[in-house]
């Protein structure tokens, strides 16, 4: 009731209907899209091409772990506005494709805060401070910490390429069953309910 109540305080276009999703779902979806994309661009650029002018300065404009953990906030963003707008927002169908597509978009979520954490973990384990753009956010550990940075390790590069693998199946899936409208403007502006 308190959700709904707060969510009623914003103009309609913002909040998510039954029949598409409003500005902000849309703005962060996409937010989150760009970064991802942004990461394993990149990350292409430096295992293609290794280190030089260009992917030096691709990683002062976009710092991996600055990305990630913007990244981290983003999603535990969405999160709280999913639950602010959960009764309000397209549902999927109660069919086997529908029940799969809530367990993938479900998957989205739980990927991209392990591998966002597992990369911060990482980061400090190793003594490597996190600075966005200059600003010490994260000091790194003293000492460092194996415990902490062989599970990281381990984990952070194979959940990445899940992570892109899903992304591509996401896209994929939104084209063929024509759900890419719900997610932009057009497509909700189609709809008599705002």
């Amino acid at each position: 009731m308190k959700a709904a109540l707060s969510s009623t305080l914003l103009p309609t276009a913002w909040r998510d209907t039954p029949h598409h999703y409003g500005v902000v779902s849309r703005l962060l979806h996409w937010l989150t899209a760009l970064l991802v994309l942004t990461q394993f661009f990149v990350v292409v650029m430096w295992r293609v091409f290794g280190e030089t002018s260009v992917t030096l300065m691709l990683s002062r404009l976009a710092p991996h772990g600055a990305i990630g953990l913007l990244l981290l906030v983003i999603t535990l963003a969405r999160l709280v506005w999913w639950f602010n707008q959960r009764g309000q927002r397209p549902r999927q169908l109660r069919t086997l494709r529908g029940r799969l597509a809530s367990a993938v978009h479900g998957l989205f979520y739980v990927l991209l805060m392990l591998i966002s954490s597992l990369g911060l973990i990482r980061n400090h384990a190793g003594g490597w401070p996190l600075k966005v753009y200059g600003i010490e956010v994260i000091p790194g550990a003293e000492n460092n910490l194996p415990a902490l940075m062989l599970p990281a390790d381990l984990l952070h590069s194979p959940l990445s390429w899940l992570l892109l693998l899903l992304v591509v199946g996401h896209i994929v899936m939104a084209i063929a069953h024509k759900r890419l409208p719900l997610m932009t403007k057009a497509g909700a502006r189609s709809r008599k309910d705002f």
